[in-house]
């Protein structure tokens, strides 16, 4: 199946950062939690670090497995076959709704006139030529882009500062409807976007170099992506109100439509889309990859020969998942977290955890009695 690719301990940071900034920065996240969505996301935060602890301590105990491979592992090969083409299935689907994000916010701001199947094959070919050439290419391609997603994130909250837009008094009343709203917030929505998708990285973190140090890179990757969510948020709310933060669509590309400083910086939408573009690239590459490895495991091929039929199915499904933009959201706040993302991104690896604990300590405890009965 082709020689082992690996990734630095950096292009993992780098990787997993751009992968929870991807549209989130821009999408409107922790809506329920109002003008303290701060603390609901910092406190989501937490979890998603002790989220990615586990995921690198399950994948620890059988070093060099995959997701996929850990899947049968500890269901055997008939079920755990099942079981990992219901991951590739999930990842293509996840993978359907990144791009179809990312169509809607270019159809809707910059290419009016221009029809989403068009932005869609685009953005589908260019994931395709990256991955080709192997996820370390868009690993090594998310270093050379890094400091200008983080650079334009950082300075859309700047320009809109000195434009004077911004409204400290929106971040008030601090907690005025008691701690429920953070609750709501973080479950299911925050819990499972962006910080349960890292479910993605169980196929790409065996992939790094030196695997012991990666944990401590991936939390630290976290910890700074929370932090630019957090800066990104509070920014939307102060600049538009919690209410009409709910009502965009994008509410940081909304907030950045205010910026005008001495008549001469104005517009910078295409700042703002050039993060979520890049980002949605990055998130779509991960679970692509993700699909692609679980199809090379369950039929031993290697996965480029499933680069462009997979890539077909992901631009076609972005299409014809749902009829509308509307429908599109709502079915992704309402039905998916609880029917799709809980069940792959926390109870199934809730149950594979228990399983591989169990196993290894078997073997661990098999092997000290062996040593023990030979002295």
């Amino acid at each position: 199946m082709g020689n082992k690719e690996t990734i630095s301990l950096w292009q993992l940071f780098i990787l997993m950062l751009i992968f929870e900034m991807g549209s989130a920065t821009v999408v409107g996240i922790g809506g329920e939690a109002k003008q303290n969505v701060w603390m609901a996301i910092s406190l989501a935060g937490l979890i998603g670090v002790g989220y990615i602890y586990v995921l690198h301590f399950m994948l620890g105990r059988k070093k060099g497995y995959n997701l996929f491979a850990l899947i049968e592992f500890c269901l055997g090969k008939w079920v755990g076959g099942a079981v990992s083409f219901l991951y590739i299935m999930y990842f293509i689907y996840i993978s359907s709704r990144v791009l179809r994000d990312f169509g809607e916010l270019i159809v809707s701001t910059i290419f009016i006139y221009t029809p989403i199947e068009i932005i869609s094959i685009t953005i589908m070919l260019t994931i395709v030529y990256m991955l080709n050439s192997g996820i370390e290419v868009m690993a090594r391609t998310s270093e050379i882009f890094f400091p200008y997603v983080f650079l334009f994130t950082f300075l859309v909250g700047i320009f809109i500062l000195m434009s004077g837009e911004i409204q400290f008094e929106n971040l008030r009343p601090f907690l005025d409807e008691g701690i429920k709203p953070i609750f709501q917030a973080i479950f299911p929505s925050l819990l499972t976007f962006p910080y349960g998708e890292l479910i993605a990285f169980a196929v790409v973190l065996p992939l790094v170099t030196k695997y012991k140090k990666a944990k401590g890179f991936a939390i630290a990757s976290i910890i700074l992506s929370t932090s630019v969510l957090v800066y990104s948020s509070v920014i939307q709310v102060m600049t538009l109100g919690h209410e009409m933060k709910e009502r965009s669509n994008f509410p940081l590309l909304s907030a950045a439509r205010e910026i005008s400083l001495l008549d001469f910086v104005e517009r910078v939408d295409i700042a703002v889309v050039f993060v979520v573009m890049y980002g949605i690239i990055v998130k779509i590459g991960v679970f692509f990859f993700g699909a692609l490895k679980g199809l090379e495991h369950i039929s031993n091929r290697e996965y480029r020969k499933y680069l462009f039929p997979v890539g077909s199915i992901i631009c076609l499904s972005s299409i014809i998942i749902t009829d509308n933009f509307a429908e599109h959201i709502e079915e992704g706040l309402q039905i998916v977290p609880y029917f799709v993302h809980l069940p792959f991104q926390f109870a199934l690896p809730l149950l594979l955890l228990v399983i591989v604990l169990i196993r290894t300590r078997k073997k661990s405890g098999k092997k000290r009695s062996e040593v023990e009965w030979e002295s």
